[in-house]
């Protein structure tokens, strides 16, 4: 399913990267569009990401949920996690608790999110899609979240 909500954010990236495939004999593939488009839907959550926001934008949550819709397959998913990660590391400042709670807080069942500057999105991204409850898998990432935040 692809975001109606971010079809003009889509048509401009789409047309900048026709521009630059032009100039520079390259073009731009699904992949890339695909990558524009979770960039801007997660631009929505990034001040409340980096800290600057103190109070989470609903956008940003259905945001999220566009993101979680476009990435059906491992390769989706671990090729949208690195988009995010690179807006994240654009954005500068990332509080850790905040982007690893972010899902919960939405609602939105998303496994694939970048949570630190450090994540390595070929390492942690799970095989398989999180929509549905995998007990031993939910158990592992608890475990996960909890002894990130007990490193202190």
């Amino acid at each position: 399913m692809t975001p109606t909500r971010y079809l003009a954010a889509l048509a401009a990236a789409a047309a900048l990267l026709f521009m630059l495939g032009g100039l520079h004999g390259v073009e731009a593939g699904p992949a890339d569009t695909d990558c524009a488009v979770a960039q801007t839907a997660f631009g929505d959550c990034t001040g409340y990401v980096a800290g600057v926001e103190d109070k989470l934008s609903p956008r940003c949550c259905r945001g999220l949920a566009d993101i979680r819709d476009m990435a059906p397959t491992f390769d989706r998913r671990r090729a949208l996690c690195a988009c995010i990660h690179k807006e994240m590391l654009a954005a500068g400042k990332v509080v850790t608790r905040r982007a690893a709670t972010l899902s919960a807080r939405c609602g939105v069942r998303i496994s694939f999110l970048p949570t630190a500057h450090a994540f390595d999105c070929y390492r942690y991204v799970p095989r398989e899609n999180m929509r549905a409850p995998n007990f031993v898998h939910a158990r592992c990432f608890n475990n996960r979240v909890r002894n990130l935040f007990s490193k202190r």
